[in-house]
């Protein structure tokens, strides 16, 4: 299996590996034991997390690591460092940045309204061997949201340890975390959302607060843009309303795009709308006149293009539909041949990775692998 190719891609050949992932651990004997597993790509591979977690007094678990440089080979799992955590983590995101990987482990089932915070940071240099990072004590205690990676580095956001005030960190190694001040003239008072960077810089997302009386807030999705992440500027995007409610996302479609989407509200006439803009600097925007409706499915990036994985419509069985998304916002739906993966609904939670050699997809239980190899115009 080559590198996929660079050019646009047209369609995508299918190959049905099995059970390649590798099979342990295996699920305990106690009641409630669960195998939970996690499938991630890089610039240099593919990279796997199979986690046995025991659901009783203790939530203890054993997770492992497991590498891939094609998608189809894969090396023997190794033991992830677990010393200190209080019990089961889960690994629900993996970032590249310019020293290597980051993975964000988070405690399953503890959320209860908003977003749950991250537990448990580990980096590698390999995609096979993850070191526990050390937190700081401030950077410990307070409540991270969301994380990030890029060319420029790590950035994560959330809020500080005094619970309310609003903060975002970055680092060039994902072990050393340096708080960024979100108080100059250019936010004023707003809500953060959260923050992303590429190689055209940072990108903190939000709404700007405008009291509107009777102790009434109207909100204002917005952007801030930064090189260096110190000095910020507001970003202007064309068509963003001021509503009652409104929150806005950013979304890597490459190391060289980035799309965001507003949500907005309108209580008097109870109509919601959603607007989207694309930039290629992370400072000037473009909104999308029409934007295809497949960006709501989550898009996937390897640095050099976005990809969408769409399973098939509720309750249905079927293939999944597979497109790539431009630095344009342009949805372009690949052809597939081959062996097809045939999602069932009575067995779902695929996961979905973009790696140098195309797109796995690894069904829940990590017995059915499959390598989509491209091909391109």
């Amino acid at each position: 299996i080559g590198t996929a190719p660079a050019g646009q891609w047209t369609g995508i050949r299918w190959i049905s590996a099995g059970p390649v992932f590798p099979q342990i651990p295996i699920a305990g004997t106690g009641k409630g034991s669960f195998v939970t597993v996690n499938l991630y790509g890089w610039s240099r591979g593919y990279v796997g997390f199979r986690n046995d977690i025991e659901q009783d007094s203790s939530m203890s678990s054993l997770m492992v690591s497991t590498f891939s440089a094609d998608g189809l080979h894969w090396t023997p799992g190794r033991p992830v460092e677990m010393a200190g955590l209080k019990s089961a983590v889960d690994i629900t995101q993996v970032v590249e940045g310019p020293s290597g990987l980051l993975a964000v482990g988070r405690y399953p089932g503890v959320a209860c309204g908003g977003p749950a915070t991250i537990d448990a940071l580990w980096t590698s240099t390999d995609g096979l061997t993850w070191s526990l990072v050390q937190r700081s004590a401030d950077f410990a205690a307070a409540g991270v949201y969301r994380v990030n990676g890029g060319s420029t580095g790590f950035i994560a956001s959330g809020i500080e340890k005094d619970g309310t005030t609003q903060a975002v960190w970055l680092s060039r190694d994902g072990r050393s975390w340096t708080t960024v001040p979100l108080r100059s003239p250019a936010f004023g008072k707003f809500v953060l959302d959260g923050a992303t960077n590429f190689a055209g810089g940072y990108v903190i997302a939000g709404a700007v607060l405008k009291d509107s009386g009777c102790g009434q807030a109207w909100v204002t999705p917005s952007l801030w843009w930064s090189m260096d992440g110190r000095s910020w500027t507001r970003s202007q995007l064309a068509g963003a309303a001021t509503a009652n409610d409104a929150y806005i996302t950013t979304t890597k479609v490459s190391d060289h795009a980035l799309m965001a989407v507003a949500n907005e509200w309108d209580e008097a006439t109870q109509v919601s709308s959603q607007q989207v803009w694309v930039s290629s600097d992370g400072h000037t925007w473009k909104r999308a006149a029409s934007p295809s409706s497949m960006l709501g499915d989550g898009i996937m990036t390897d640095g050099q293009r976005g990809l969408i994985v769409a399973e098939p419509v509720t309750g249905a069985d079927g293939p999944p539909t597979v497109a790539t998304v431009g630095d344009d916002l342009a949805v372009r739906t690949l052809s597939q041949t081959g062996e097809v993966p045939i999602y069932s609904a009575a067995a779902p939670n695929w996961s979905t990775a973009i790696g140098p050699t195309g797109v796995v997809i690894l069904s829940s239980d990590g017995l059915d692998l499959w390598l989509g190899v491209p091909a391109a115009s």
